[in-house]
């Protein structure tokens, strides 16, 4: 790791994106139609957190880039880019998209999980697969039944 003075027109970049971005999801929570069932607490509140998150990383990101002499580490990366694993957990998330109404999220997260438990270099198929059927039936109840939201059933339409 080597320290660079010079200041750095990419961290400016960053930082002024992830302020537009913040700035976005702010004014679309701000001005999202609530029903007047919610109290003080609703839909808006984490987007609008999230959001001011993003202004306020991405203010001190874009400061930081501009101040002349500050040293910042800049890392090489001493590995080679794993294409194949990239490749792999790519394909494994085109699938996931491809077959999510089909199959369902239980399925389609579970697959998930072990083609990326693949790419990373596990070969325990079926350690992965139990692991990822359990974290994705948690989701999938935490999601369904604890926030009311709709993650598709598929082919296990009715039983959960």
């Amino acid at each position: 790791m080597t320290q660079n003075p010079a200041r750095s027109t990419a961290g400016l970049c960053i930082g002024i994106g992830l302020v537009a971005m913040g700035c976005v999801i702010g004014f679309d929570a701000l001005t999202m139609r609530v029903p007047p069932t919610y109290a003080k607490v609703g839909p808006q509140v984490f987007p609008i957190v999230v959001g001011a998150g993003l202004v306020l990383c991405g203010l001190i990101t874009a400061f930081q880039s501009v101040l002349a002499g500050v040293s910042r580490p800049v890392v090489v990366e001493p590995v080679a880019t794993d294409w194949r694993a990239l490749g792999i957990v790519a394909a494994g998330l085109i699938l996931h998209a491809l077959l999510l109404k089909t199959l369902g999220f239980v399925i389609t997260a579970t697959v998930l999980f072990v083609i990326v438990a693949i790419a990373l270099g596990s070969r325990r198929y079926l350690r992965d697969a139990a692991i990822g059927v359990a974290l994705a039936l948690i989701t999938y109840v935490g999601f369904t039944r604890g926030l009311g939201l709709q993650l598709p059933s598929g082919i296990f339409a009715g039983v959960f």
